[in-house]
């Protein structure tokens, strides 16, 4: 009964995991198991029902995964988990994260090093708790949440960059120019 009413016009509800399920996720062209952004969401169906649907994004606490869904039915963005205890259910992402075709040793990365590799970022906004590094390309954007010694707790990649919105620079205190034409 209550699954009938909480998860009503969820389109997971009826998907099966896929038995031999092995996840990958590029940064750089950005795709989540060969799977660009804006593709239809029905394109991960491989990753079952999920198990909760929070902050407009379908959850996968065991596989350290969320995807997000616009409004016409879009992937319009993934977020990987990499520190599972400070996600609540989330577990760490066990799957590979790649950059230009070679693979991610998150363990060796941190907000020092973190340019390195994706470039120069953007913007970081740093409040109590943690960091935010913000990487922007011209039709994607990419968050790296950081604890507040540096280790990567998570990345985000969004269609729909959130520093495009003057609103959101403005909230975050951001003093750069906005980079692309949107």
């Amino acid at each position: 009964m209550f699954d009938f009413l909480f998860r009503r016009g969820n389109p997971t509800n009826d998907w099966q995991r896929s038995s031999h399920l092995k996840l990958t996720a590029s940064l750089d062209i950005p795709e989540f198991n060969g799977i660009p952004l804006g593709a239809p969401f029905e394109r991960v169906s491989f990753l079952g029902r999920d198990d909760a649907f929070e902050f407009g994004a379908h959850c996968y606490h065991d596989l350290g995964v969320s995807v997000e869904r616009s409004s016409d039915n879009k992937i319009s963005g993934f977020w990987i988990v990499y520190v599972g205890e400070d996600y609540d259910k989330f577990q760490t992402y066990q799957g590979e994260l790649t950059w230009q075709g070679e693979p991610l040793d998150v363990n060796k990365l941190n907000q020092d090093n973190l340019s390195d590799v994706l470039g120069p970022r953007y913007w970081l906004d740093t409040d109590e708790d943690e960091s935010i590094a913000f990487y922007e390309f011209p039709t994607y954007e990419i968050q790296v949440e950081l604890t507040l010694s540096g280790k990567i707790k998570r990345f985000g990649i969004c269609q729909e960059p959130l520093l495009a919105d003057p609103q959101h620079r403005e909230a975050l205190g951001v003093t750069k120019p906005w980079i692309y034409d949107r």
